[in-house]
């Protein structure tokens, strides 16, 4: 049985739409669970009698926004207890084109824990992100205006051959991908630190401890409308979750040494400074910032809203 998790966040009609699709593709055993990650009651509500008393999915209400990682893990827990052998974790904003769970459970073995399928974004464009596993130049260069001579030089990312499967380590989109159960069991589930962002470069780090690869299969195709969940709550927000956990994944999981760490926490200082000089509604997030970074350095570890 494959273990469907779809965490909402006041996404109603781009989650019935995900679930419809689900149901009119998938041709393999599948139980759906529907975590609502703190949406409004009146959502929760609607939520819980649309699908109350259904034999495939089962709505999960967490009473606030746990984010992302902790969210995700109530459902990857309950699926598991009830004996998923599978999980697929599949964003609210999803939609399945074709039996995408079918075509991925192939490329699963035993050294494969981990497949993404070809995700085209609204505009028709492939948006499917290849991350290579997770190292200090990737990380350093991985926000603008660094960012360019990253993409220039593909540093972290696997390039994509045109419609031919790929095995590689490191990971795959965070918006849609099947995993192994039994291996993300053994790598702790998603690191519920982090509220937003980083997932999969946590993820990256722990399946190549395990020898574990991912595989990138684009006959398997699903369309992401992205941003739905976060655009509500502004740039300012969602970047200071990037930069946040980005410095905790750092600090977390890769053993830099001392000025290492220290140039990367200046880089990523001097990014969002640039940031809210351009627009001041991120000076408040700048500050906040400095001092998340000075709780990671001393192991307070946890990134809240």
């Amino acid at each position: 049985m494959v273990g469907i998790i779809i965490v909402n966040y006041n996404t109603y009609h781009e989650l019935l739409q995900c679930v419809d699709s689900i149901k009119e593709t998938c041709k393999t055993k599948y139980r759906i669970y529907i975590v609502d990650n703190g949406s409004d009651k009146k959502i929760q509500d609607r939520l819980l009698c649309q699908w109350k008393q259904r034999e495939e999915i089962e709505v999960l209400v967490s009473d606030e926004n746990l984010g992302y990682s902790a969210g995700n893990n109530i459902g990857i827990k309950k699926a598991v207890k009830d004996g998923a052998r599978y999980i697929a974790i599949v964003n609210s904003d999803i939609v399945f084109q074709n039996d995408v769970i079918s075509i991925m459970l192939k490329n699963i073995n035993k050294e494969v824990a981990v497949v993404g399928p070809r995700v085209y974004n609204l505009a028709g464009e492939d948006g499917q992100q290849l991350i290579a596993t997770y190292n200090y130049f990737y990380a350093l260069l991985d926000r603008v205006p660094f960012y360019y001579l990253k993409k220039f030089f593909s540093i972290g990312m696997v390039k994509p051959e045109q419609n031919r499967i790929q095995k590689y380590y490191g990971m795959v989109s965070g918006c849609c991908f099947l995993i192994d159960a039994e291996a993300f069991k053994r790598i702790g589930y998603f690191d519920e630190n982090v509220f937003l962002y980083s997932e999969e470069r946590i993820l990256s780090i722990k399946l190549r401890q395990i020898h574990r690869k991912v595989c990138y299969n684009p006959r398997a195709v699903v369309v992401h409308r992205e941003g739905q969940s976060t655009k509500k709550k502004g740039n300012a927000f969602a970047d200071y979750h990037r930069y946040a956990s980005d410095y905790y994944t750092v600090r977390r999981y890769c053993k830099y040494n001392n000025w290492e760490i220290w140039l990367f926490r200046k880089v990523r200082e001097l990014n969002f400074y640039l940031k809210s000089v351009k627009n001041t509604s991120y000076l408040p997030y700048y500050k906040k910032l400095k001092s998340k970074f000075d709780e990671i350095d001393h192991r307070r570890y946890k990134i809240i809203r």
